[in-house]
């Protein structure tokens, strides 16, 4: 009976053990490649609703896409007050490239539990940044023009260039806004234009969503990115890139389960030779001498 106990608890922490290289890999690798740079929150001046703006970092050496986050607001107490969450403003994120973020958690109203004026800090967890061989088309160019303060909101003119050989659909501009720490204060975009062929401009203007003075106020500094829908025609998997950390986590659950798969297969075979030689008769006696 031990033997028939020691064989089934073999076989169950051999399975717990190969199913673990198969999760961890994954979830440590999707999620570490994205850093939260800096952030902060105002009211809105539309609705006073409370929304936080921040901006990412794709710390990986390879094209993170749909990156995603989860966020939490706390007060001085601990106590969270409301969690909500976004996509950043870039659909493909190359190595060490930087793109914003914009979280409207609305309005809490009056109730003492729901107050923002309390709030101390946000923590911020990804929830999905899975690696990709696709990439941007890469032809796009900006050119800003002017900057600075226009009837109360900071405009920024320029000129999207397609320097490459391809037409570049769903043009967007965006663009990141620091105080004079670095620290972002606000975000905005421009939806400006659907098409753009090869060697050719095209204008934007764009400003910071919720403008007041007191926010205008802080801005020192900006960032722009352009972004399209527009893969670049040569980012098909190469065979030096078939080995990325997402198949060799499909190559660990390959692996896992053939190893589970093996082991629970000599668990039986073993609880089986054992109970057929339990039922076995006894031998016969030592022939007399």
């Amino acid at each position: 009976m031990r033997k028939l106990q020691l064989a089934m608890a073999v076989a169950v922490a051999c399975t717990i053990f190969f199913s673990s290289l198969v999760i961890i890999p994954n979830v440590l690798g999707q999620t570490d490649n994205v850093k939260v740079l800096s952030y902060s929150w105002y009211a809105s001046s539309s609705n006073n609703d409370f929304i936080v703006v921040g901006e990412v970092q794709n710390t990986a050496n390879f094209v993170l896409s749909s990156v995603s986050l989860n966020a939490a607001v706390y007060a001085s107490d601990g106590t969270e007050i409301v969690s909500g969450s976004t996509k950043i403003f870039a659909n493909y994120l190359l190595p060490l490239q930087k793109a914003p973020f914009y979280i409207d958690f609305g309005n809490p109203g009056s109730g003492a539990n729901s107050t923002y004026s309390s709030v101390s800090y946000v923590d911020f967890t990804v929830s999905i940044a899975p690696e990709t061989n696709d990439q941007m088309y890469e032809g796009l160019s900006l050119n800003p023009a002017f900057s600075g303060v226009v009837e109360g909101a900071y405009i920024v003119l320029g000129a999207v260039n397609n320097n490459g050989n391809q037409t570049a659909k769903d043009i967007v501009v965006v663009a990141t806004y620091y105080n004079n720490a670095g620290t972002v204060v606000a975000v905005g975009f421009n939806n400006v234009t659907s098409t753009l062929t090869a060697n050719n401009s095209t204008t934007f203007t764009l400003s910071e969503y919720d403008a007041t003075p007191n926010l205008v106020a802080q801005i020192s500094n900006y960032s722009l990115l352009v972004q399209t829908s527009t893969l670049q025609s040569n980012s098909l998997s190469s065979p030096s890139s078939l080995l990325s950390s997402s198949s060799l986590g499909s190559l660990w659950l390959i692996y896992g389960v053939i190893g589970a798969v093996v082991i629970v297969v000599v668990a039986v075979t073993v609880l089986v030779f054992l109970r057929k030689r339990r039922n076995l008769p006894p031998p016969p006696p030592p022939p007399q001498s």
